[in-house]
């Protein structure tokens, strides 16, 4: 799956990505709406999200974006990325 720079990804197409990139391991059916935290998304693991995003999409995430409502789901983290490239 390749996600561009600039293009704001789908929930599907972050969960692909994700997987992808090792940030954290999902089923190939997981919701995108799924709760990534309960998938295994610990302390490490958004790290490794957050340094990925920002390579990826060539944006800073700032205190404010890092919340736990914006990296919940592949659907809120879609969100925070389609609105940081708007």
């Amino acid at each position: 799956m390749e996600v561009t720079n600039k293009k704001s990804p789908t929930p599907v197409e972050l969960i692909d990505w994700l997987n992808d990139e090792g940030v954290i391991d999902l089923d190939w059916d997981f919701p995108e709406d799924g709760d990534l935290f309960e998938a295994g998304l610990d302390s490490l693991a958004t790290v490794r999200l957050v340094t990925a995003v920002e390579d990826r999409f060539d944006f800073e995430l700032v205190a404010a974006d890092l919340t736990r409502a914006n990296l919940a789901t592949p659907a809120t983290l879609a969100a925070l990325i389609a609105a940081r490239l708007a």
